[in-house]
């Protein structure tokens, strides 16, 4: 007679979606560039400039009584919790899914090279191949 425990089984084993690899492609590429751009700012004490002017998100910042330069570890802070949120996301967890949307709307705000990323994110993100392949699926 055996005393092993029968099994339960495994879950199954499926390949992230088109929508979860184009959400890891644009996620990584806002994330990193946020890292960097914050840590720029926090290094050498601006953030990286095109032709000599910060992005539109610059005037946001200013129309909301923030100092721009104040805001680099936000930067460094969300840029770096969308890539490990990335992470949750391809290892099907539902915490990746959710921090990912919360990480994603001051994203939104990242005006010029942020914001359509982030719509991209969020799009890829409600897209119901991305919400299947989650265990458990959310509905």
């Amino acid at each position: 007679m055996s005393t092993a425990k029968p099994r339960r089984p495994a879950a199954k084993a499926a390949r992230p979606p088109l929508t979860v690899w184009v959400f890891m492609a644009a996620s990584w590429l806002l994330g990193w560039w946020m890292a960097f751009d914050g840590l720029h700012q926090r290094l050498w004490g601006d953030y990286i400039r095109l032709n000599g002017q910060l992005g539109p998100w610059a005037d946001l910042a200013h129309s909301a009584g923030v100092d721009p330069q104040s805001l680099s570890f936000i930067f460094v802070a969300v840029g770096t919790g969308l890539l490990g949120a990335s992470f949750g996301l391809f290892f099907r967890r539902r915490w990746g899914f959710a921090t990912s949307l919360m990480l994603l709307a001051p994203g939104l705000l990242y005006l010029g090279f942020g914001a359509p990323l982030a719509m991209l994110c969020i799009a890829m993100l409600l897209l119901p191949a991305t919400r299947r392949y989650l265990v458990p699926p959310l509905a």
